[in-house]
């Protein structure tokens, strides 16, 4: 399944948990971006239409995003004399249990997450009711409407020289996490995908307003791929599926960035999420930002989400993921590790990993020094056969890097000064230790002097 579009967010880019069943649909069009259609049978998602009124409140209006176990929908509350819109997220029937992660959220709820100024950093349910369905009974959690990826603010509102927001949000990105782990809760899939903005002015405008926003439903029909069935459309499917609302494809030049998008980021997607004194035994969080510990000895904690929260750093900063990995490959992700902070620590070196003779060899003098090569590259370390090795100044020396979406070739590059680079280098060799404990956590980081450079 393709990577979800940014203002998808309130899901997680997972494939589908259900077994594939043929149920006779197809769809009239290309089908990249879209839910599956054969997940519109009993236990799966609920079908919904643009103008489809849930539980007699929520008018849909749009498709917000769709994931493996979800898709989300943008509503107007027709209960509410001035107009108000929010996110409706519907989880298919076989993911609407009692022990569902969905509902891991509302742990953060009964500690009191929502209340106070660093819940301005968090994307808690506002409320939730069921649904009940041709495909069976369906939670649906209702969600203030977020904006794009943070990682995308450069070319929403139009800066020219963005270093300053940046470091901003990463600030407030950094306090999200302090504020989780006072509470004793890791995210368990913290990354830029994960962190979208809060948005602003949707509230009073009418119908024909939004659609001026953000135009007219972008649907693909269904159809039925044979006669089976004597023309009966099945209860289970929509005739149609809602393309998600792209924010790269609005145009920002008129002033939507502007005038509805901030600099004020959310955190979202708490399904991963656990209690340090209830570790669970495995993560979905993608593998460029899994910690050394996990990826070696599946070990999980507060050190897992510093180490994940380091990547996001650096990639809402420059606007690259700092491992890049081809193939979500775990010894290739291992080998970058190495190259950019050094040799491993026993017994990881030479018992636990166990294909580094085969990326490393014995003679260790390539991974000791620093090689004289830089790779200048849009994403993060690039390696070769002659294992040259990279600091992490060399990587953030390539600058900032952000392109204009998915239907545009256009990128940008900024520089980084010399001295944020120094201060910035040195914020990440305090998060990026081997030894979980000795990373900074994120109260301390907090107190970094590259926040206020």
């Amino acid at each position: 399944m393709a990577e979800l579009s940014p203002v998808m967010s309130l899901l997680s880019p997972q494939e589908s948990f259900r077994e594939f069943r043929d149920n006779g649909l197809r769809l009239d069009g290309p089908h990249v971006g879209l839910e599956s259609i054969h997940d519109y049978e009993p236990g799966g998602h609920h079908p919904v239409h643009i103008g489809d009124v849930l539980n007699g409140r929520y008018k849909v209006m749009d498709k917000l995003g769709n994931g493996g176990r979800a898709n989300v929908w943008l509503c107007r509350d027709v209960q509410r004399e001035i107009s108000q819109y929010f996110a409706i997220k519907i989880l298919m029937a076989a993911a609407s249990i009692d022990d569902s992660p969905e509902l891991r959220v509302y742990k953060l709820l009964r500690q009191g997450l929502a209340k106070g100024e660093a819940a301005e950093h968090l994307c808690l349910p506002l409320g939730r009711f069921d649904i009940h369905g041709p495909n069976g009974h369906h939670f649906a959690l209702v969600y203030p409407v977020l904006g794009p990826r943070v990682s995308r603010l450069p070319h929403v509102l139009n800066k020219d020289h963005p270093a300053k927001e940046l470091r901003d949000i990463c600030f407030q990105v950094v306090r999200a996490m302090a504020t989780l782990h006072s509470h004793g809760i890791c995210h368990g899939d913290f990354r830029p995908a994960n962190i979208l903005t809060r948005i602003k002015g949707l509230g009073g405008l009418s119908e024909d307003q939004i659609r001026q926003v953000f135009g007219p439903p972008k649907t693909v029909a269904v159809i039925q791929s044979s006669s089976e069935g004597g023309g009966s459309w099945p209860s289970t499917a929509p005739t149609y599926l809602v393309r998600p609302i792209e924010w790269e494809s609005l145009d920002f030049g008129g002033g939507i960035g502007i005038n509805f998008v901030t600099s004020r980021a959310c955190v979202v997607d708490f399904a991963e999420s656990f209690d340090v004194r209830d570790l669970p035994e495995d993560l979905g969080i993608p593998q460029e930002y899994c910690a050394p510990e996990y990826v070696l000895d599946k070990r999980l904690g507060i050190g897992s989400d510093i180490w994940a929260l380091g990547c996001t750093l650096f990639e809402i900063r420059t606007g690259r993921r700092l491992f890049d990995i081809p193939d979500d490959d775990p010894d290739e992700h291992l080998k970058r590790m190495v190259n950019l902070l050094g040799k491993f620590p026993e017994p990881w070196w030479s018992t636990t990993w166990e294909a580094r003779r085969r990326c490393f060899g014995e003679d260790q003098e390539g991974v000791s020094g620093r090689g004289k090569q830089s790779a200048r590259l849009l994403g993060g370390i690039s390696l070769t056969r002659k294992r040259t090795t990279h600091s992490i100044e060399d990587v953030l020396a390539d600058g900032l890097v952000y392109d204009f979406g998915h239907n545009n070739k256009k990128s940008e590059h900024r520089a980084i000064a010399k001295d944020e680079i120094s201060l910035f280098a040195d914020l990440l060799r305090r998060i990026f230790k081997y030894s979980p404990d000795q990373r900074t956590p994120p109260e301390d980081i907090l107190e970094h002097v590259w926040f206020g450079v």
